[in-house]
């Protein structure tokens, strides 16, 4: 991921402008804040789920970053994580999220393993 990430720098300008610190937002989204000072700073990028929560918590709309972040920067290298964001911002109910994530997850496993 680039160091000059928008998503990192989007997180932590929204983080900062609802008075949140590092810790209290990892506190909430259920992460570690080393973490989350890697992605704040470009060198990690969350996983969907982790992003999900980030933008509920910070109230950003995920469409937003897919158009930014990853067709700028992240999916031009990425083409399999880009089409598996396209896909869960595709689901038009939670359960239909859920089942799409399940399987990606799956998906994932069984590449790993190959």
């Amino acid at each position: 991921m680039s160091k000059d990430s928008k998503l990192g720098k989007k997180i932590k300008e929204l983080r900062k402008s609802k008075g949140l610190t590092q810790e209290k937002l990892a506190e909430l989204a259920n992460i570690d804040n080393k973490h989350l000072s890697k992605i704040e700073n470009g060198i990690h990028l969350p996983t969907y789920k982790t992003l999900k929560k980030l933008s509920q918590i910070l109230n950003f709309n995920l469409q937003d970053i897919e158009t930014t972040e990853v067709e700028q920067n992240l999916f031009m290298n990425n083409q399999i994580y880009a089409k598996a964001i396209k896909i869960l911002n595709s689901a038009k109910t939670d359960k239909e999220l859920l089942n799409y994530y399940e399987t990606l997850k799956l998906v994932s496993k069984l590449m790993h393993s190959i």
